[in-house]
């Protein structure tokens, strides 16, 4: 091969790369078996680009490091790609593309389990919830399938009463006169915008990545108020929080990694000829870019919630909350409410996809985004170890 033509490949190889938007150790051209020994295998996965119908045997080698290995070539080249998948189908690790856009997805899969194996979460735990139900046990917040920080409860307390009380209640003015404010007063929302700011200062001064409040009414004496409208608050700001029994922190995770959006994490309330209901009271209101309506907690004087009307739209669902196993699921919302009462605050009915797939549920914990990513969504938690039912 001319100099001249080595370079255009090298041209070629450079244009596609920059088409997919992908970070890549510089492009090496196989010829032949030596080729391959000069290949880094300290990466994340492997892109092979295949032109050629002849194999060699250090491709197995390569399988075997168990590094993800994506296999295509110029789309509409099926016939070089499958042929190779034949080569290497009895690795699990191995895979393949036939369009550039699939390329795209499975990178984007690559990168957010890279990225959740990388997530720092901080509980917030005050060690008042009974572990004596084996769902605790079973949930994969305490089970170490994350990298997980227990948050120091009294420097959080400190931090909570020492917050400046001005900035509390400027803070508390610019939501209120952001929102429909029914029932709370000012006093009542000073109060969670005191919980806010601690709650932030504590995320942001042990550097972690995603909050999680392990049954928040473990802090009601604590704070003198419930933490949803806080929770609520901090997603708004980017800062990734969920709160109930831990079992909607990986859908959350995913959910939030996969769609780069908001999430609404919360818990089953119904389920009827095909539509599931789910309610919370901490909804984010960037989850559907709705105004906050400030309520109570169900009706308790002193607290705060925000009551979010959800659009009609498509969703992405994902239910986990035992062991290694997780549902996800495609459908729309048809409808969104404040039940009032002993109800969570928010309450959305969505249509599924696939009613079949609901024998499958597996816990009372969900987490939801608009737009369609079931594929993505299913990748990621297969390539994390989790079962996908």
């Amino acid at each position: 091969m001319s100099v001249n033509e080595s370079s255009e490949q090298h041209a070629q190889i450079e244009k596609i790369l920059d088409s997919l938007d992908v970070e890549t150790t510089p492009p090496l051209i196989v010829r032949n078996e030596r080729d391959l020994a000069n290949l880094d295998v300290n990466v994340d996965a492997f892109l092979l680009f295949v032109h050629c119908i002849k194999r060699f045997p250090s491709l197995i080698a390569l399988a075997t490091t168990g590094k993800r290995i994506i296999l295509t070539s110029e789309e509409g080249a099926a016939g070089h790609i499958l042929d190779a998948y034949e080569y290497l189908s009895e690795y699990e690790n191995v895979t393949y593309a036939l369009t550039f856009p699939e390329v795209r997805r499975k990178i984007r899969v690559l990168k957010a389990v890279k990225h959740i194996k990388a997530t720092k979460v901080g509980v917030f735990d005050a060690g008042k919830r009974s572990l004596k139900e084996i769902v605790w046990h079973k949930n994969p917040l305490l089970t170490d399938k994350f990298d997980t920080t227990y948050i120091n409860i009294q420097d959080f307390k400190r931090r909570y009463q020492n917050v400046d009380e001005t900035k509390a209640k400027n803070l508390a003015k610019a939501w209120m006169s952001e929102a429909e404010v029914r029932e709370p007063t000012l006093e009542d929302v000073t109060q969670s915008a005191r919980v806010y700011l601690a709650m932030k200062h504590t995320i942001e001064k042990m550097g972690i990545d995603v909050a999680y409040v392990l049954w928040c009414s473990q802090f009601n004496s604590m704070l003198g108020t419930k933490m949803c409208f806080a929770i609520s608050k901090l997603n708004d700001v980017g800062l990734l929080t969920g709160c109930w029994r831990g079992g909607n922190l990986l859908p959350m995770l995913v959910l939030n990694t996969v769609a780069k959006k908001p999430v609404f994490f919360g818990e089953v309330h119904m389920y009827e000829e095909g539509i599931i209901s789910l309610r919370h009271c901490a909804v984010p209101q960037t989850v559907a870019d709705c105004q906050y309506v400030l309520r109570r907690w169900r009706d308790r004087e002193g607290t705060v919630t925000g009551y979010c009307n959800l659009p009609e739209g498509e969703v992405t669902i994902v239910n986990a909350g035992q062991g290694d196993t997780a549902v996800v699921m495609q459908g729309t919302v048809i409808d969104s409410r404040d039940l009032g009462g002993e109800n969570c605050r928010t309450t959305v009915w969505i249509e599924l996809e696939d009613k079949t797939l609901v024998p499958a549920l597996i816990g009372r914990e969900f987490a939801m985004v608009y737009g369609s990513y079931k594929a993505e969504a299913k990748d990621v938690v297969t390539q994390l170890g989790i079962k996908v039912k």
